[in-house]
């Protein structure tokens, strides 16, 4: 008698039976430790290739001509804000974006020297701290003066990006009221005036309209004797329209992490990027299905046959879209399994069909980064009615990031 026929026959799970589960046989080893988790951990965790992140860099670097602003903000889009900032700063990016000044302050504690911009906001209570961190704040009110008064009783220069608003209505500066606050930025001995930026809409006729605003407040600024420091306005939408966005810097951000801005852009794959993520999770249930028999809360599926379901240790509270309950899938010891009933805040459920393969313990991979698995973020992301970049940055946090090359 097969074992699973005898647990099913007795009315057991097999969930509690872990000991039992890992005796070794032919037709399941004991899984073997893994470099990239704690031995024995059954949470789920995050692997990021940082050899692939390092490529995707190259391949960026390869279509321009000027300087890199890493754009590291939301933990990396997911993939791990120091462990990433420590890649990027090796391989030569002297510039650094984040979107809080939280996560400017944890790459200064992790010892991140390249320069930092926050282009979140910030109160007069923290400039202290963005002046003694020297950190260059993003900035377009007349607010900017607490920056210098910081600055000033430090005896140093507070480091400053001016945001134009050239039509995004989001923030910044509006671009026909800019140059009366450049001048105001320009006689303030406090201030060092790294550069300024704008943020384009990615509607491509707009942003022809944005990039000639924006090129008429730095003319003007020029026109008055005002250094205003590094121009820039290309994200990675910007950076593959063209080298007439690249201007003096760009801002790359989801396609250093193996994705692009758009749909089209990613079929179309100009750069061969290389995703980096992995969400991996373990089994820790097993259990048989007769026909009749439900799952999950609100008996949200009810088998239709005898079968096995496996429970995996991953739910929304990691950042698992919970939209994917029916439509994604779990790569088990190579094969794809499909999830099930609805997704919990800690579980999910995958049907094994009659499959006998898969044991408690084993590694579910329920995002991949090899394209051929079809389980990649933009794949999700079309399954679920998500964005690729909801999909990274949905990712908990609290998830443990172990870092992998090749």
């Amino acid at each position: 008698m097969k074992r699973r026929k005898f647990f099913k026959e007795i009315g057991m799970g097999l969930g509690s039976l872990g000991p039992l589960l890992r005796v070794p046989s032919k037709k399941a080893p004991v899984p073997k430790k893994e470099k990239s988790r704690a031995a024995g951990s059954m949470d789920a965790s995050a692997e990021v290739n940082l050899d692939r992140i390092a490529w995707n860099l190259r391949q960026i670097r390869s279509i321009v001509q000027v300087p890199i602003m890493a754009v590291v903000k939301a933990n990396a889009y997911g993939h791990g804000l120091a462990e990433v900032a420590r890649l990027l700063e090796k391989e030569g990016v002297g510039w650094l974006m984040v979107g809080k000044l939280e996560e400017a302050l944890l790459l200064r504690s992790a010892g991140i020297r390249s320069s930092i911009l926050n282009f979140g906001a910030y109160s007069r209570q923290d400039c202290d701290r963005i002046v003694q961190n020297n950190i260059s704040q993003s900035v377009y009110s007349e607010e900017v003066r607490y920056l210098h008064e910081a600055a000033l009783e430090q005896k140093r220069k507070a480091r400053v990006h001016l945001d134009v608003d050239t039509g995004m209505g989001r923030t910044g500066v509006r671009f026909k009221n800019a140059l009366p606050l450049i001048h105001k930025m320009a006689s303030l001995s406090g201030l060092k005036i790294d550069g300024i930026m704008t943020t384009l809409t990615e509607d491509h006729e707009y942003d022809l309209e944005q990039l000639k605003r924006f090129a008429e407040v730095c003319s003007q600024a020029k026109e008055k004797g005002i250094d205003v420091g590094l121009r820039h306005a290309a994200s990675s939408a910007g950076i593959l329209s063209g080298a007439r966005y690249h201007l003096d810097m760009v801002r790359p951000g989801i396609m250093l992490y193996g994705y692009y801005p758009s749909a089209e852009t990613q079929s179309e794959d100009k750069l061969s990027l290389k995703p980096a993520l992995r969400l991996l999770a373990r089994v820790i249930d097993i259990r048989h299905l007769s026909p009749g028999n439900t799952l999950s809360y609100h008996r949200a599926y009810v088998a239709a046959k005898e079968m096995w379901a496996a429970t995996v240790g991953l739910g929304y509270s990691d950042g698992y879209p919970a939209q994917l309950a029916g439509r994604g899938a779990a790569l088990i010891k190579g094969k794809i399994y499909p999830v099930i009933a609805a997704i919990t805040a800690n579980h999910l459920m995958v049907d094994l069909n009659d499959s006998e393969d898969v044991r408690v313990g084993d590694e579910a991979v329920l995002l991949d980064n090899r394209p051929e698995d079809k389980l990649t973020a933009d794949v999700l992301a079309e399954l679920s009615g998500l964005s690729v970049y909801k999909i990274l940055i949905g990712l908990n946090p609290q998830l443990p990031r172990n870092c992998v090359s090749a």
